[in-house]
């Protein structure tokens, strides 16, 4: 029977069913050697086959044979709830159950932390889920096509089954999340500097990683067998077991019958970075790149789940390595510090530039963030994250998150307090009448892309509201032309008569009351950046057809992710 949330009738509206996942990949077992599955709350709207729902649209279409497959809604009972491993793997009205399931829960996480409703990076109110859309070892968002593109592994053998990623609960997320970043801040995929390519492909790696391991069977399932009174030893627990054992464990077991042993997320990732790491030209490869940030979050997690650990370790009169856990309380420590630290980066990404990112903006952008919803860190979360980033030489960005001073203080004369959480063109007044006080020139292209406004609700019940609008800057000159404006030499290389595309931009965040109260930005004439960022392009080929950079890198935007997944820039290998 499907959840009914908060409510006693089945008169009244649904928000939740209750469907039963593959918690990590079907290779993956339980105690019972059946394939690991949850029962997790997901969100509800009316349905239609596909299935369909209000954002979501399972089209199950396979290009390699043709075949087309319409599967019934989301019913009012799992139909699944107790089905063999068989009808799982077999049933390919359980691949489009699973997907959309996933896909939605995926969606509700970010939502429910950033306190809105989120659009997607196209125009249009559905993305499409293909669960076989090709015989291929890649899974990929297309934002051309609007949809999410699962391919599958033909066996070859009859009697051995196809490997389907979208069965794997990792690769789903993985790819949601590209969708949903592509939405939030659909400039990320311009050519840039080398985090921001890495950012899409570190940050969908963090949440899928983060969402299966706030599924309470797996984290059980990773901390291994308890004895008959469901308890396990302290040392199963121990900050360094939970980093090379259970971590490294689940990680592992992530997708790793998908191309070759890899899935969304690489083993690689689970090692700490070399000191040097930014220095290294095998970093400049954006899933290399984003392993650095992989690699943090996981340092942070386990720093959390050991603070939250500490309560179940007072045990009286006995000695610390005769002190046992109980393996489900262990588990809801983890479940609960995953959930919050993914909470807490979702959060961050409304206070993030609209372009230009860099590592250490998220860091800046999570902790401005979290202090607006949690003013009091008493279980020093933010630390930890800090400490964590700064370890690995990421630091917060000297000047370019201005909490206004007195003497900035905007002008509001002849601007709509109200209209400022809403209106592109009064936000767009609001900018121009203050644009010296903030340091914007206006000299460049400038427009408002989005203003959205925002309910985030912190641990204390109190809720937060804001309004965050972001503006973009551009310029197109060659790069005689910019040496010239800049006075600094060009990256050795590139010609003068060379077209080149400039990006800035920033974030405004306004209070409830439409005060701005932060503005976080990159100046387009931060010109030391810019050469950064053309000798990063030049060097690494990223020129479009015309030989131009930071136009375009040469293919359709639809085809990034494709690109992306495909290749292991620094190795050749298929991804």
């Amino acid at each position: 029977m499907s959840e009914i949330t908060g409510y006693e009738s089945q008169d009244q509206p649904r928000t939740h069913v209750t469907l039963r996942l593959i918690a990590q990949d079907p290779a993956v077992k339980g105690d019972d050697r059946r394939i690991l599955t949850a029962k997790v709350k997901v969100p509800w709207s009316r349905m239609e086959d596909g299935p369909r729902g209000a954002r979501l649209h399972v089209v199950d279409f396979d290009t390699a044979t043709g075949e087309y497959l319409k599967h019934p809604g989301i019913p009012d009972d799992d139909v699944y709830a107790d089905a063999e491993d068989e009808d799982l793997l077999d049933d390919k009205a359980f691949h489009a159950q699973h997907v959309y399931a996933t896909a939605a829960r995926t969606l509700a996480t970010f939502e429910s932390a950033l306190g809105r409703r989120l659009s997607w990076g196209f125009e249009g109110h559905h993305l499409y889920l293909v669960p076989h859309a090709f015989a291929e070892a890649n899974a990929f968002y297309s934002d051309d096509d609007h949809a999410l593109l699962f391919g599958y592994v033909p066996s070859g053998d009859p009697r051995r089954r196809p490997v389907y990623t979208c069965l794997s609960h990792d690769v789903v997320v993985h790819e949601t999340t590209h969708a949903v970043l592509d939405g939030l801040r659909h400039r990320f995929l311009e050519p840039s500097l080398p985090d921001q390519a890495a950012f899409h492909e570190g940050f969908a790696d963090i949440v899928a990683l983060l969402s299966v391991f706030s599924m309470r069977p797996v984290v059980e399932q990773a901390l291994g067998r308890a004895d008959k009174d469901g308890r396990i030893s302290r040392d199963r627990v121990d900050p360094r077991r939970l980093r090379h054992g259970v971590l490294t464990g689940v990680a592992e077991q992530i997708g790793r019958t998908l191309t070759q042993g890899r899935g969304a997320l690489r083993a690689s990732a689970l090692k700490p970075p070399p000191a040097d790491w930014a220095a290294l030209r095998v970093y400049d490869e954006p899933h290399r790149r984003g392993e650095v940030l992989v690699a943090v979050v996981l340092d942070v997690l386990i720093d959390i789940w050991w603070t939250r650990l500490q309560a179940l370790f007072s045990r009286p009169g006995s000695k610390a390595k005769d002190v046992t856990v109980d393996r489900t309380r262990a588990a809801e420590e983890g479940v609960k510090a995953a959930s919050q630290l993914l909470t807490m980066l979702i959060r961050g990404l409304d206070y993030l530039p609209p372009v230009e990112f860099e590592f250490g903006d998220l860091l800046d952008a999570v902790l401005l963030a979290d202090a607006e919803v949690v003013p009091d860190d008493d279980l020093g979360y933010r630390d930890m994250l800090a400490r964590r980033f700064e370890a690995a030489g990421i630091l917060r960005p000297d000047r370019n998150a201005d909490v206004l001073e007195a003497e900035l203080t905007p002008r509001y004369l002849g601007i709509n307090y109200a209209s400022l959480r809403s209106d592109r063109d009064e936000v767009f007044r609001f900018l121009w009448q203050n644009a010296p006080r903030l340091g914007v020139s206006t000299r460049f292209y400038t427009i408002v892309e989005s203003v959205l406004p925002t309910q985030r609700i912190g641990p204390d019940g109190l809720i937060v509201p804001e309004s965050v609008a972001t503006y973009v800057q551009m310029v197109d000159m060659t790069a005689g032309e910019f040496a010239r404006e800049s006075e600094l030499p060009l990256p050795e290389g590139i010609d003068d008569d060379t077209p080149v595309q400039f990006f800035g931009g920033g974030t405004l965040v306004f209070d409830q009351f439409g005060r701005l109260k932060l503005h976080v930005y990159k100046r387009i004439d931060d010109w030391r950046r810019q050469v950064r960022r053309l000798a990063y392009l030049d060097s690494t080929g990223r020129r479009d057809t015309k030989g131009r950079l930071g136009f375009s890198e040469g293919r359709s935007r639809g085809q990034a992710f494709a690109a992306l997944h495909s290749t292991d820039l620094s190795s050749g290998e298929a991804w």
